[in-house]
């Protein structure tokens, strides 16, 4: 029996008018739109309230002190089965102070059964479109401080402020869905476009002391793994009283931690959201309300590596330069979230995982990564080798050992073929599994994702190796960024130096006895990290026998997590 037909659709949301009034100074909003959609049943029910079995989201860009905004915003979906789908739009005004403001809500249906009458239109097919579509966006669904402001403004300014608010659409068919087999068969995800979104956040650029600290956000190409799906650790019971609000310290720490998420991912004028590959320079009112029709045609399965996102990347992540290292989450949707970590106290409490999960009670994927150059020898024949841990890396130990400790002087001059991403699993929140690292990497690896660099190489946070490296790196920044801790660290190479020309002088005994207490002390390191990593496994196991929830809430919790997530 051949499988239901499936197809990728585009979404445009183009524009809406007569936007409630959030802000009475300037008697104008900082509208954006906030998506959520679900596939149809053929009953025509859909969404959490109806027991879907998955729905994803999209945020368009904020249109600035406007009651008319363009957006010109696409959103590629997929795997939309031929009985449609559910939209909730939901329009709201961003306030960076508070929380953003609800300006309205409209929910509706493609195709809709109230306009698509045709035998043609009833179902979606090859050729559906749509056409730009006026829907009513309704104010009872937004906040009382709104629909206040509004009304007051339409009498202050002698109804120049209109009521009737509206949004303007389009829905078209682009061809089939991509074939899909296995257990993310029959999935509605993202496909495109690679939407990038960079958070400057001037109380986390304060309590870090850096030049600025910034929070990033990047849309991967779907869909995630379905293996890919992790659930919080409830080690402590103060743990599972924060991811579901319950009880009094349950509910202020999930509150404090939203909290920190909305400060750090803070939306605000100076918020950068942009499409790769596309013109940044041009915003939505310069395009006169058209979509570009010369975009990346998402039908076709160009196997090709996309070098521009893998660029955009690298860019985000600074090439990797000055040893940085960068904590992250993978959300189901695939949605990356990471920023720059380090030992300095602020940056570690900042780089939670629960943070920048935003207390998701479960997420496709943590840890840790950097990015570094590849020596030429390595990026040239090791092109196709991106996976994790296996024989085929062996022969390479030995030379990812001698990572270079000094910056390209322009390191954007190179292809993004000459670096490599170094990813892990080190996520004590999530605790991640070691044997899904390879679905990791491959997932990263597509061509569609990160399949233009060197090596994506996806390892274990107890690899010692990897442990060797980000020792390294974490010497490279003290160095890179100066300091009473990067001076102490050039002083003590410098002492190491002059030692070495001493020693070189010294009796053969003197340098015997220094390679004894040499190997002495190396041996009583590795005795200790390996007691440490079996009280880690041993911690893990009491976790994960700590979190066999199977209670009513556990239950419950599961439940709400699979209708909010793809």
């Amino acid at each position: 029996m051949p499988a239901p037909a499936r197809y990728t659709c585009e979404i445009v949301f183009h524009s809406a008018t007569n936007v409630p009034l959030a802000d009475l100074n300037d008697l104008s909003s900082d509208p954006y739109i906030l998506a959520t959609l679900a596939p149809a049943h053929p009953n025509g029910t859909a969404g959490p309230d109806h027991d879907s079995p998955q729905s994803i989201s999209f945020r368009t860009p904020t249109a600035r002190r406007s009651l008319n905004p363009t957006f010109n915003a696409r959103w590629i979906v997929s795997g939309i089965p031929a009985t449609g789908f559910v939209l909730i739009i939901s329009l709201r005004d961003e306030d960076p102070g508070n929380r953003d403001d609800k300006l309205g809500k409209a929910v509706v249906r493609f195709p809709d059964p109230n306009r698509d009458v045709g035998g043609d239109m009833q179902e979606l097919r090859e050729g559906w479109d749509s056409g730009e579509r006026e829907y009513k966006v309704h104010k009872r669904h937004g906040s009382l401080k709104t629909r206040m402001g509004t009304y007051v403004a339409k009498v202050v300014t002698r109804g120049r402020v209109g009521h009737r608010v509206r949004v303007l659409l389009s829905v078209r068919v682009l061809g089939p869905a991509p074939h899909i087999e296995g257990q993310d068969a029959g999935r509605v995800y993202t496909l495109g476009p690679h939407v990038f979104v960079r958070h400057f956040s001037p109380l986390a650029t304060y309590l870090t002391a850096v030049h600025s600290f910034i929070a990033n956000r990047l849309r991967l190409t779907g869909p995630v793994p379905g293996s890919l799906r992790h659930r919080y650790v409830g080690f402590a019971p103060f743990v599972k009283a924060m991811f579901r609000a319950r009880g009094i310290e349950g509910i202020l720490l999930n509150h404090a931690l939203h909290k920190q998420h909305r400060a750090i991912y803070k939306w605000d004028a100076n918020t950068i959201w942009g499409v790769v590959g596309e013109d940044a320079t041009q915003s939505p009112d310069q395009q006169n309300g058209k979509v570009d029709a010369n975009k990346k045609d998402w039908t076709v399965e160009d196997r090709r590596p996309d070098e521009a996102f893998a660029k955009k990347f690298l860019e985000m992540t600074s090439y990797g330069t000055e040893g940085r290292i960068f904590t992250y989450v993978i959300m189901l949707d695939g949605e990356w979230r990471f920023t720059e970590t380090g030992e300095e106290f602020a940056i570690q409490l900042l780089s939670k995982h629960t943070m920048h999960a935003d207390v998701a009670v479960e997420i496709a994927y943590s840890g840790e990564f950097f990015v570094r150059r590849l020596h030429s020898s390595q990026h040239s024949s090791d092109k196709h080798r991106q996976h994790a841990d296996g024989p085929l890396a062996e022969h390479i130990h030995q030379d990812e050992e001698m990572e270079s400790e000094t910056d390209h002087p322009d390191p954007g001059s190179l292809p993004p073929s000459a670096y490599e991403l170094v990813i892990d699993n080190d996520s004590g929140t999530y605790r991640p599994s070691k044997d899904l690292l390879p679905t990791l990497a491959a997932f990263l690896s597509r061509p569609e994702n990160l399949g233009a660099l060197g090596r994506v190489h996806a390892m274990d946070g107890f690899d010692e190796r990897l442990k060797r490296w980000k020792e390294r790196r974490a010497e490279v920044k003290k160095r890179a960024r100066g300091g009473d801790k990067a001076r102490g660290v050039v002083r003590q190479a410098s002492i190491s130096s002059s030692s070495s020309s001493a020693s070189s002088s010294s009796s053969e005994a003197e340098r015997e006895a220094a390679e004894e207490a040499r190997r002495d002390a190396e041996a009583e390191r590795q005795e200790a990290e390996q007691g440490q990593e079996e009280r880690a496994r041993e911690e893990d196991a009491k976790r994960a026998k700590d979190n066999d929830d199977d209670d009513e809430a556990a239950r419950a919790e599961r439940r709400e997590a699979k209708d909010r997530t793809p």
